[in-house]
Order: C-alpha cells, then structure tokens, then sequence
C-alpha cells in the first residue's frame, strides 16, 4: 500500500487530505471517499479511518480521507463552519478525487462516520448515480432536532451563542452561522433521491445518536438499504470486538460493491 497527500482548493480553502493506494495497480481502482465527524479529523476516532483505509487497499480499494475545512490541518477556522457549506465540500471532494490517475471515476463509493455519515447521505442524494455506494457508520442526524428543538449540542445549551456569539464546542469556537444554517437543512429529503446501494452500522449502545435516525434511514431509503445493529457498540465503536464487527461489515459491503 502506498500512502499519498493530496489537496484541493475549494472557496479559497485549502483542504488537505490522505489517499491510501493499492499496490502494484495497472489500472485505475475503485475508490471510497471517507467524510469525518463533527469537529474530528481525517484520522477519525482512535484512528478508525486509518485502519479500514489500509484494510480496503488491502481488498484493492483507494481509500481517501479529507479534513473539511475548519477541521484538522485544512484551512478555515470553526467559528465560520457551517453544515451546508460541508455539503457543498463534499460534493467538491467528488469530483475532485475522480480526476487523479488512480481512481476509477465510475466507481466512486463514500463512507461516512457520524456527522460525516449525514453530510455523506446528502452528497449522495445531490450527486445521485456519480456515487457508486454509500456506507454510513452511526449516522447522527439526530444534532439537527437537538439544536432545533431542544436547543442543546450533546447535551449542552446552546443559549452561550446568543449571549457571547459562540458555543463552547470541546474547547473550539462555533459561531451562530452553524445553527442559523441548520434551519434550511433538509436532510432526509436530500438523502432519498440517492436511489444507489445503502449500508448503515449503527451501535446499539450508542449514547449520542439514538438507533431510531439510522432507522429513520432504512425508511427513507427502502429497499436499497440494509442496517446492522450491533448490540454493544458506542458512538466511537470503542472497544476491539465491536470495532471488528464494524470493520467486517464494510469490508463485506464494499467487496460485494466492487467484486
């Protein structure tokens, strides 16, 4: 496997990224663009994103991960982030990674983690058959009814954005563009119109997004998606056996993707 460092301009940022990269390819290969959660890196928890990289270009898959703007090592500051300008990132990153050498432009599947896998759901909706397949682990649409109806982020009030203009986001600074913007984020009326193959994972112990909205994507989706539950799973798919049993299931979705 090889490990190469790519980036793109996208709105004047640019946002820099990680391709993993099969051995010994002739040919260009199918690919799987990754999108990070809220707030996280490329890298993802304890390296997730790392390891089913090199697990897919084990399998003959490129596997490439991008930090959106204001995160990781892309340019960009988090007061100024907002969820659809990370839609808009992603449809980019598509049509970016399909102009390098190794990627296989017809074969371009996304996989997502938390907020990435909503932001992923989205692209797939906007870009419909572009995206060969969609994979999702522990989809947290539920942020949008916690801000909106709750008024709370994991937990926390959000009345601090009103009272000194931003929220305390694990020590980052998020600015009152990112909850103004939520108000017009249609998020399962976008992911319908992706009509392309569907898998979810979702941790069944998972404490920050409820089972229900992966479920509420089975329904959106219908027949094209399939849902694993795993019983003993949390948000972060913190442990070994739940991470293998998250790993195997990817794998298994991609290969039967790209045999």
């Amino acid at each position: 496997m090889m490990i190469n460092y790519v980036n793109t301009t996208i709105n004047g940022l640019t946002l820099r990224g990680t391709a993993y990269v099969p051995d010994n390819i002739t040919a260009p290969v199918p690919t799987v663009l990754l999108f990070h959660g809220f707030g996280a890196v490329r890298t993802e928890y304890f390296c997730s994103f790392v390891q089913i990289s090199r697990l897919l270009a084990k399998s003959g898959i490129a596997a490439i991960a991008f930090d959106f703007s204001a995160h990781g090592e892309s340019d960009g500051t988090f007061m100024d982030f907002t969820f659809s300008n990370e839609i808009f990132e992603g449809t980019q990153l598509v049509s970016f990674v399909k102009t390098l050498d190794f990627v296989d432009e017809n074969r371009v599947a996304l996989l997502g983690m938390s907020l990435g896998s909503v932001a992923a759901s989205m692209v797939a909706g906007q870009l419909g058959s572009q995206i060969a397949g969609l994979c999702m682990w522990s989809p947290a649409a539920v942020f949008q009814d916690e801000i909106l109806e709750h008024k709370t982020l994991q937990g926390k009030s959000i009345a601090s954005v009103s009272e000194q203009g931003y929220f305390d986001f694990n020590s980052m600074k998020l600015g009152a563009a990112f909850f103004e913007d939520l108000k017009t984020v249609a998020i399962y009326d976008t992911a319908v119109n992706y009509q392309g193959p569907v898998k979810i994972i979702h941790g069944g112990s998972d404490m920050i997004a409820p089972v229900a909205y992966a479920q509420k994507y089975v329904t959106t989706y219908r027949q094209s998606a399939d849902l694993t539950v795993v019983a003993n799973a949390d948000h972060s798919w913190g442990d070994v056996q739940t991470r293998e049993t998250l790993f195997n299931a990817t794998l298994a979705f991609f290969d039967k993707l790209y045999k």
